[in-house]
């Protein structure tokens, strides 16, 4: 395995000269910089992350916190880790997944201790998160992806979920759908304080009364045999129903089976939407289903982009924090039947 040695005597300069031009601590001519990347490159040659840490008094490496959550990880979430792995990596860092769970802070008091990481993206974001208190006694640098209304001082990058609701439910009307349904996740996570479900709460809410549009919203588990029986629910009450929204990915198999258990089709009788989506879930059912897509780039962009400069001690404006999801039209939305 190469060392750092090799790496000098190859490129014809000093140890010294190698650590900085890896680590950025110094500034060095380029023509340095050139001889030491290539060979870095022919040899092969990966910096130890201990000795970096020794040598800068940086890991270069990230945290980010994914706790254990009611609804479990779905395709959205691994989208937004996976964005977060490739970006860190681009600007010469590491990413490391923490799940620790959300009302126990004496795990992530313990991580922190031991100076593993530089920083911390925090995700799954809950109203009052205790995390908050403790990243910020431990005066690690760290962002929210996602908001926490009890500390608005807190750095954060988030979905514009109000945008989002509004756009998703104009548009629907302009498509006659009148009568809409919105499927949220579980009740458990809306009494918990989850960010997401609190959010798109509160949007529906709003937003129903303002554009005159008669919904109804109801919260659902995840699990096949709860769709299927909220769906007998919904169609029982809401027999009018010509539209489906739905923020639960998991959920989306049994609400489409529980259209077709009533006999009517997707898109010609009832519409389903699905918002603060991925790409990839959305292809996987049957119609292919229209959604409001995360704009996990820009997301990932600002959020990275922000924790990276509190690192190494720079400030930049970030000019948009709440970031609208993309509407992607596909089989599963329609006019309305009737103009209902």
């Amino acid at each position: 395995m190469a060392t750092i040695k090799d790496v000098a005597a190859m490129a014809g300069v000093s140890v010294s000269t190698v650590s900085y031009a890896l680590n950025g601590n110094r500034s060095i001519s380029e023509r340095k910089k050139l001889a030491v990347k290539e060979a870095v490159q022919k040899l092969g040659y990966r910096p130890r992350a201990i000795a970096r840490s020794l040598a800068s008094g940086r890991t270069h490496i990230i945290a980010i916190l994914f706790p254990p959550v009611d609804h479990g990880i779905g395709l959205p979430e691994i989208d937004l880790i996976m964005e977060a792995s490739k970006n860190v990596m681009s600007r010469a860092y590491h990413l490391v997944i923490w799940t620790l769970q959300t009302n126990n802070p004496d795990e992530l008091v313990q991580l922190i201790s031991q100076e593993l990481v530089d920083g911390v993206i925090m995700m799954e974001v809950h109203r009052k998160d205790r995390r908050i208190a403790v990243l910020r006694k431990a005066g690690i640098p760290f962002i929210l992806l996602g908001r926490d209304d009890a500390a608005p001082d807190e750095t954060y990058i988030d979905v514009d979920f109000f945008t989002t609701m509004m756009q998703c439910l104009v548009w629907l009307k302009k498509l006659g759908h009148r009568r809409i349904v919105f499927i949220n996740q579980s009740r458990k996570s809306f009494k918990n304080g989850y960010g997401p479900v609190v959010r798109t709460h509160e949007s529906f809410t709003e937003l129903c009364h303002s554009l005159e549009i008669s919904g109804r919203e109801y919260f659902c588990e995840s699990n096949g045999e709860a769709v299927l029986g909220k769906m007998e629910e919904i169609f029982a009450a809401c027999p009018g129903t010509t539209a489906f929204v739905v923020m639960n990915d998991k959920a989306l198999p049994g609400i489409i089976s529980g259209v077709m258990r009533q006999g009517l089709s997707i898109p010609k009788d009832v519409s389903i939407v699905s918002i603060v989506s991925s790409a990839a879930a959305a292809s996987y059912m049957v119609p292919r289903l229209s959604l409001f897509e995360m704009n996990i780039g820009r997301l990932i962009e600002a959020t990275v982009s922000q924790l990276i400069a509190k690192i190494e001690g720079r400030y930049i404006e970030i000019p948009e924090r709440l970031v609208p999801c993309i509407l992607r039209e596909y089989q599963s939305t329609g006019p309305a039947r009737n103009g209902a």
